[in-house]
């Protein structure tokens, strides 16, 4: 076998370890992507959950505080009754009916804060989709990323193969004979 076949075969051989390292990183660089992509969604979806988590939390803490601001109106009303006062008229009424105010406005800032924190994991779960969407854009561009590499690689080792074989080749190029082995020599 001359030096001229033995360089295009190793040539040949290069380019294809290479194309298939080009396929093989485009497909574990998009596997990973995918991977990412399916923990963010699951992580969007965990969200989500907490949000309805944190409403239905929400709602039971407000009718606790309403229940807690009646029973403590209602307690008012009898400590004032026990003190022989109309409770119905004057200051007394003014009093009970600031008192129904307050235990009114904890129960809203209870499901307010609620609220708030179904927001924030709203909020997440939307940064997590997007994450998600992103992740797997990322693997679509790996897997061409791959095969692009891996055409690329071919093309170029069959551009120095050419060039090579051409350098080596006795009929293409005179000195080529300078180069060969051949068998006894």
């Amino acid at each position: 076998m001359c030096i001229a076949t033995a360089a295009a075969i190793a040539g040949i051989a290069g380019s294809g370890v290479s194309a298939l390292g080009a396929l093989s990183t485009g497909s574990a660089n998009a596997a990973m992507a995918n991977y990412q992509a399916e923990v963010a969604r699951n992580n969007q979806v965990t969200a989500n959950q907490n949000a309805q988590y944190a409403i239905q939390a929400g709602n039971q803490a407000a009718a606790t505080e309403s229940l807690k601001g009646r029973a403590e109106g209602q307690h008012l009303k009898a400590e004032i009754a026990a003190n022989a006062i109309d409770v119905n008229t004057g200051s007394a009424a003014q009093v009970e009916a600031s008192q129904t105010e307050k235990a009114e406005l904890d129960t809203e800032t209870t499901r307010q804060n609620a609220a708030l924190t179904a927001y924030g994991y709203r909020t997440a779960a939307s940064g997590y989709g997007a994450e998600a969407t992103l992740a797997q854009a990322q693997a679509g561009f790996d897997t061409t990323a791959g095969y692009l590499g891996a055409g690329a690689s071919l093309l170029s080792g069959a551009s120095n193969i050419g060039s090579k074989w051409a350098a080596l080749n006795p009929s293409v190029n005179p000195d080529a004979n300078n180069y060969l082995l051949t068998p006894g020599t």
